[in-house]
C-alpha cells in the first residue's frame, strides 16, 4: 500500500493540462528574465575586472578584442530578444505533445538544471569535433585574451545546437522551468571566465566548472585542446574522459589566429566562409561532406598535408612543368604575333591609324584642317573609317562611335600643343605637338622621359559583346625620335 501511494502521488505530477498557444503572452510575462535581471552586475564585474587589471598592470585586454567582444555580444542580445517569443512557442508545442507533462513546481528545477547541463556537455563536445556546428561556436574562441568580454562572444547563430536539448524537452519540464535552467547555466557561465580569480579548493575544482577550468578549455597547448567541455559540473569530463586541471598558463586563442578582431561579421562567419570555400575546391561527395561534418582538428590536418604533397610534388616535377611552361610562352608569343596584316592606309594628313580583330575595317585618325589649311583649335584629330569591304570608301564615325569608341577628345596645353585622349581607353594620354625638324604636327606618347612617334595602334578583341567586347591587350607601334628605332609598347587588360 506505502509503494502503491508513493506511485500515485508521483503520477499526481504528471499529465498535467495542456498549455493555450493563445496565452503564451501571459506565460512569457510570468517566465523570470534571470539574465536581464543580472545585467547590471554582468556590467558592473566587467569594469571591475578591467580597472582591477590596469592597476596591477594585467595585460588581459585589448582596444581591438574588447570591441570585438562587445559587438558581438550587442548583437547576440538582439538576437535572443527577437527570438525569445519563437523558443517560448517551441517550448509549448514540445510539451503539449507530450503526455507525460509536468506541472509547474520549482522542486523540478533541480532535475531540469541536471539535465539541461548534461546535454549542454554533448552540445558543447560535438561542437568541438563536428565542423558544422564547430562554426557556430567558433566565435567563442576567437580572443587572445581571457577575461569577462570573452562571455559576450556567443555566436548569433548558436540556437542551432538546441536540437541537442530536445531530450530535456523530451522529459516534460515545465517551460518556464525549462527557460529558467537554460537562464540559469548561461549566467553561471559568465564569471568562469577571468584570470583574476585562482584555483579554488580541490573538491570544487574537481566537480564544478571554475575560471582554472575554463581557462583549460580555452587553452590552445595540445594538452588543453578539447578538454573540459563541462559548463556547471566537471562530473561529465571526469566520466567521459576529457577533464585536465589546469597545469600551466595557458595561450589563448585559435591554433590560426583571425587578423581581424575587432569586425564582429567576421568573428561570427569566418570559419563558414572558410567551410564554403574548400566545399567549392572539394574532389567529390565524400571530401565535400569530410569538409563539413570532420572534426576541425582532423580538416586542418588534412589541409596542411595537402599542401605539403602539393608542395612536395611541385619541387619533383619542377624540370617537367618549366619544359611546359617554356613550349606554352614559345607558343603564346607566336598566338600573340600572329595579327592580322590589314593593309596600312595611305591618306592624307594622317597622324595614325587604329586596327583590330575581328573588324577588317580601319579607323584613321588625322589632322583636322579647314579649308584655309589653318588646324581646327577646338578639334584638332578628326577620325574616320576606311571601309575596305567597300573598295576603301572613307567615312565619317557615327555619332555613337565617335562618343564611346573611337571618337578622341583633345585639350590644348599651350605652345601650340595638345593632349590627345581615346575615349575608350581615357588611360593613355598622347600629346599633338609640332615636330622640331619639319614644324608638322606629329602625335607622339611619352616614355621614360622620351617622346615616341605614334604609327600605328592595334587592339586584340577576343569575346565579350557588340557594346562590351573583351579586349585582351593594345599594341602601339612607335619610333623613337632620337634615332628612328621602332618600339613596340603593349598594354594588357585582360584580368584588369
Amino acid at each position: 500500500m506505502a509503494s502503491q501511494s508513493f506511485w500515485q502521488a508521483l503520477g499526481a505530477h504528471f499529465g498535467a493540462e495542456k498549455l493555450a498557444i493563445e496565452k503564451l503572452y501571459l506565460l512569457q510575462s510570468n517566465t523570470p528574465n534571470l539574465i536581464f535581471y543580472a545585467l547590471p552586475l554582468v556590467l558592473l564585474f566587467t569594469v571591475l575586472e578591467f580597472v582591477f587589471g590596469k592597476i596591477v598592470k594585467h595585460d588581459d585586454f585589448t582596444p581591438a578584442e574588447l570591441k570585438g567582444s562587445l559587438w558581438v555580444g550587442l548583437g547576440n542580445l538582439l538576437v535572443n530578444l527577437m527570438l525569445k517569443s519563437a523558443l517560448l512557442l517551441a517550448a509549448v508545442w514540445s510539451y503539449n505533445l507530450l503526455p507525460w507533462r509536468m506541472e509547474f513546481n520549482w522542486w523540478s528545477l533541480p532535475f531540469c538544471f541536471i539535465a539541461y547541463d548534461f546535454c549542454s556537455y554533448w552540445s558543447h563536445r560535438i561542437s568541438h569535433f563536428n565542423r558544422f556546428f564547430w562554426a557556430s561556436h567558433v566565435v567563442h574562441h576567437s580572443a587572445e585574451h581571457y577575461n569577462l568580454t570573452v562571455a559576450f562572444r556567443q555566436s548569433w547563430v548558436q540556437h542551432i545546437k538546441l536540437v541537442f536539448f530536445i531530450p530535456v524537452a523530451l522529459c516534460g519540464f515545465h517551460p518556464v522551468v525549462f527557460m529558467v535552467a537554460s537562464q540559469m547555466s548561461t549566467l553561471y557561465q559568465f564569471w568562469v571566465h577571468t584570470e583574476a580569480i585562482g584555483k579554488l579548493h580541490p573538491l570544487i575544482e574537481k566537480y564544478l566548472g571554475t575560471p582554472s577550468n575554463h581557462r583549460v578549455h580555452h587553452g590552445s597547448q595540445e594538452k588543453y585542446i578539447d578538454k573540459n567541455f563541462g559548463a556547471t559540473f566537471m562530473i561529465w569530463d571526469h566520466l567521459f574522459g576529457t577533464f585536465q586541471y589546469e597545469e600551466e598558463q595557458p595561450k589563448y586563442g585559435l591554433t590560426s589566429p583571425l587578423a581581424n578582431k575587432e569586425n564582429p561579421f567576421e568573428l561570427n562567419f569566418h570559419e563558414y566562409r572558410s567551410m564554403l570555400s574548400d566545399i567549392k575546391q572539394s574532389d567529390g561527395l565524400r571530401e565535400m561532406l569530410f569538409f563539413l561534418f570532420a572534426s576541425p582538428a582532423k580538416v586542418y590536418r588534412y589541409k596542411a598535408l595537402r599542401k605539403r604533397k602539393n608542395s612536395s610534388k611541385s619541387k619533383i616535377s619542377w624540370l617537367l612543368k618549366a619544359t611546359v611552361l617554356g613550349l606554352l610562352l614559345v607558343m603564346l608569343g607566336q598566338l600573340l604575333a600572329a595579327q592580322p596584316q590589314l593593309p596600312e592606309p595611305k591618306i592624307k594628313n594622317l597622324l595614325f591609324f587604329l586596327q583590330r580583330t575581328p573588324d577588317a575595317n580601319t579607323v584613321v585618325y588625322q589632322l583636322n584642317l579647314d579649308k584655309n589649311g589653318e588646324l581646327n583649335e577646338k578639334a584638332p584629330v578628326k577620325a574616320s573609317w576606311i571601309r575596305y569591304q567597300e573598295n576603301g570608301a572613307v567615312k565619317e564615325l557615327s555619332a555613337i562611335e565617335n562618343k564611346f569608341a573611337y571618337g578622341v577628345r583633345c585639350k590644348a596645353i599651350g605652345n601650340e600643343s595638345y593632349e590627345v585622349r581615346l575615349v575608350s581607353y581615357k588611360k593613355l594620354p598622347m600629346y599633338l605637338q609640332k615636330s622640331p625638324t619639319d614644324q608638322q604636327y606629329r602625335l607622339y606618347i611619352k616614355d621614360e622621359g622620351k617622346d615616341l612617334l605614334l604609327k600605328r595602334v592595334f587592339v586584340k578583341v577576343e569575346g565579350g559583346s557588340f557594346w562590351f567586347p573583351k579586349v585582351h591587350y593594345i599594341d602601339l607601334f612607335t619610333l623613337d625620335t632620337e634615332n628612328g628605332a621602332e618600339i613596340l609598347k603593349r598594354i594588357n587588360l585582360l584580368g584588369s
